[in-house]
């Protein structure tokens, strides 16, 4: 574990937060202005997710089947979960909702991470709407598992050109009319190469120990993905700020709290929109005008409960799951080995 990246998992988190519960309440946004991150964590887990696909596969050899399933015991669950709770919760809500809101189709299509064109307008969005990022990384995890059954020269090349292709497909003859079609055309795939590339430097390089380079650039980077609305930019920044945290010294610093903020982070991601919905209906019945004053409070408890939430669901939902069907994962491949050689 790189305590670092666990550490800004717990940031990128955090800004998802920050930025939904802007706009959960009317009147907060323009009280408090525009997020100042908008929407550059998504860059962030990203390109985290490309780096520690590489460093990780680097350390440990394994087949494409044993990495993809490894990575959907730890993606599916929670999000089935949180899928299947928000159909549940639409179904109490109205009886009829589940049926007319929800077909069978769009169900299978969000829970097996296929993009859909979706009946709320405005792009390819599943049942839980925070399930558009998994969709890309399922769709990244899936390509490169492909990769690994290829000589390991070159499937990093070989992997980046796919997803920069697609990228370029995506501006010289985008936007597309299809919202599948921008989805897997989409500049977001360079953030995963972006991590890769960095992941590759680093194991073969290192990084510099030379603190104040480091500092400068995560703070440069924040700057960039804050202060400037280019996704070249954004994305630039992102990069900046994960290479940053790669520094021995920032990678050795221990914080017990971020530590379970990032482990947590998967889950304060999926279960966040559940907090915010339950602390906004009362909010909102307190404080029927947002003052600059009430806003702020608002953000704060916002930040406050879904972070704490979020550990409570990985620690008591998150953890056992996984670990479980790690373990069943395991005992099924070590079965599966002892019959083979016998």
């Amino acid at each position: 574990m790189i305590l670092s990246i666990q550490y800004l998992r717990a940031v990128s988190a955090l800004m998802v937060v920050w930025v939904h519960a802007r706009y959960i309440i009317p009147g907060i946004a323009e009280r408090l202005g525009a997020p100042y991150f908008g929407g550059s964590a998504v860059d962030l887990f990203f390109i985290i997710s490309g780096f520690i696909m590489v460093v990780t596969t680097a350390r440990n050899e394994m087949t494409p089947q044993a990495f993809f399933l490894l990575r959907i015991v730890r993606v599916v669950p929670l999000y089935w979960l949180a899928t299947l709770a928000v159909i549940v919760c639409a179904a109490f809500a109205n009886s009829s909702h589940l049926e007319a809101g929800y077909p069978p189709i769009d169900i299978a299509k969000s829970l097996l991470f296929v993009p859909y064109a979706s009946p709320r307008g405005g792009g390819a969005w599943p049942i839980l709407d925070n399930g558009w990022t998994l969709n890309y990384e399922m769709f990244f995890y899936a390509l490169f598992a492909l990769s690994i059954a290829a000589p390991r020269r070159v499937r990093l090349p070989g992997l980046a050109v796919v997803l920069g292709s697609l990228a370029l497909i995506g501006r010289a003859f985008g936007p597309f009319a299809s919202p599948v079609a921008s989805f897997y055309s989409s500049a977001l795939l360079l953030d995963f190469v972006t991590g890769m590339i960095l992941a590759h430097g680093w194991l073969r390089d290192g990084s510099r120990d030379w603190l104040p380079l480091s500092l400068f650039l995560i703070v440069f980077g924040f700057y960039c993905i804050g202060s400037l609305h280019s996704r070249l930019m954004i994305m630039s920044g992102a990069l900046l700020i994960v290479a940053g945290c790669l520094n021995p010294r920032i990678c050795a610093v221990q914080n017990r709290t971020f530590l379970e903020l990032g482990n947590a982070s998967y889950s304060i991601y999926l279960i966040h929109e559940f907090v915010l919905d339950a602390l906004a209906r009362p909010w909102a019945r307190l404080f029927p005008l947002a003052t600059w004053a009430s806003s702020a409070l608002f953000m704060a408890l916002a930040l406050v409960l879904c972070a704490a939430a979020g550990c409570l669901c990985y620690r008591f939902i998150e953890l056992p799951m996984t670990s479980r069907l790690r373990k069943l994962v395991k005992d099924s491949g070590d079965y599966l080995r002892s019959q083979t050689s016998s």
